[in-house]
This record gives structure tokens, C-alpha cells and sequence, in this order.
């Protein structure tokens, strides 16, 4: 797969620059979503019966919701392949944005199963064994596979960047340590501890959302 294509859709830097907020402003409103009008479906502080009732009772905002983190995975690898298009073309470079592109599928899968899947499971059956079974795999699909190769696709781009002089300073090692706790999102998962994973999701989100305007400002030719 060429990834160049997909850079080739916005040819100039200002269309690149302008795109970058899209993005941002993409994941943002997602993030404000899950804090906000879909957390009573999410395991945070709420019953299986709970979220399994909200779920229900809020379809509509439930679905929207998860189609906007959907429309957020694309734009994480939208940004990565402009930032990808700013570097020196190596083999650490494309593995990188390979990972990137590859923790699409199960993210998307995930939220999928988020989105329609579980409240059609919820009606149809209304079995708490079955709902939360299909959480403990879409969790994983996404918090920890799709997460985890983002992050670590995000950070070779990083290293990259750093060892070809693009990026420097504080611009680096925002990026290492928005990676870092993304990658730590991860491990969270991995190991069922929803509380630290709650944590490492506020910071890195928020971490590596201004570092997307950093590079936006800082090293997109305009």
C-alpha cells in the first residue's frame, strides 16, 4: 500500500495545516463526548445493568458518538501520514506508519462492535454475560491492539523526526512522552485496570492533540 496517496489529497502545506485542525478539533469533540454524553455506557464507575440500560435508553447519542471516534482513528492516520510526508523516506519511516495503519482495522472493528453491535445484543437478548463479554473484547481490540500500534507507529514517526533534525527540544520530548502514556493506555488495558486506564487516556489525549497543533505551528511549512 502506497501511503503516499494519501498525502497526495492535500497537496499544499496549508491544506496540510489546515487539515491537522480538523483533526484535532475531531478527536477533541470525541474525547468530550466520552467524557461527557456517552460515559454512563462506558465501564467508568457504573454497573453492567447500568451501562447496558443507558446504552439503550440513549441509542442515538450512544452510535454518534462512536462514529465520531471512528471519523478520529482516520484523522490519527491522516496526521501521521503528513507527518510521515515531512520526513526523509527510510524503512523506519514506512514500518512506522505501517503500524499506524494497521491498528485501524481493530479499532474500527471495536467501535463497530461499540456502536451497533451491543445495543443490538442488549435487545435482542438482554444478557449481561453476552454484553459484557463483547465489551471485554472490544476494550481490548481498541484500548489495547488498535491503541498500542497507533502509539507505537506514532512514536517511531517521533524517532525519526528527532534522528533526521526535525523536530528538536521540547517538541521532542512532548512527542516521546505523549507516545509514551499512549502506549501506557496499553499496558492499562492489557491489564484490566480501568482506573490507571482512564488516567493515561485524559493525559496522552490531551497531550498528543497539542502536540499535533505544535507540529502544525512549529515545523508545517506554510
Amino acid at each position: 500500500m502506497k501511503f503516499g496517496g494519501v498525502v497526495e489529497l492535500f497537496k499544499s502545506h496549508s491544506s496540510k495545516f489546515y487539515m491537522i485542525h480538523l483533526i484535532v478539533f475531531t478527536i477533541t469533540v470525541a474525547c468530550i463526548l466520552m467524557n461527557g454524553p456517552m460515559r454512563g455506557g462506558l465501564p467508568i464507575d457504573t454497573t453492567a445493568i447500568e451501562r447496558m440500560n443507558f446504552i439503550v435508553d440513549n441509542k442515538g447519542i450512544w452510535q454518534v458518538s462512536w462514529l465520531i471516534w471512528m471519523l478520529s482513528a482516520i484523522g490519527l492516520f491522516i496526521f501521521c501520514a503528513i507527518f510521515k510526508s515531512l520526513l526523509k523516506p527510510t524503512t523506519t519511516t514506512t514500518v512506522a506508519l505501517s503500524l499506524v495503519a494497521m491498528g485501524i482495522a481493530p479499532d474500527l472493528i471495536a467501535e463497530v462492535l461499540y456502536a451497533f453491535v451491543m445495543p443490538e445484543t442488549i435487545v435482542r437478548f438482554s444478557e449481561q454475560n453476552y454484553f459484557e463479554f463483547l465489551e471485554i473484547i472490544s476494550m481490548h481490540l481498541t484500548g489495547f491492539l488498535g491503541n498500542g500500534l497507533y502509539n507505537l507507529g506514532g512514536m517511531g514517526l517521533t524517532i525519526a523526526a528527532i534522528n533526521q533534525g526535525l523536530i528538536k527540544s521540547w517538541v521532542a520530548m512532548w512527542g516521546l512522552i505523549a507516545w509514551t502514556l499512549g502506549l501506557m493506555l496499553s499496558v492499562s488495558v492489557a491489564f484490566g485496570s480501568i482506573f490507571m486506564a482512564e488516567i493515561f487516556t485524559a493525559t496522552s489525549m490531551v497531550l498528543s492533540t497539542l502536540w499535533m497543533l505544535v507540529i502544525a505551528y512549529k515545523v508545517l511549512p506554510r
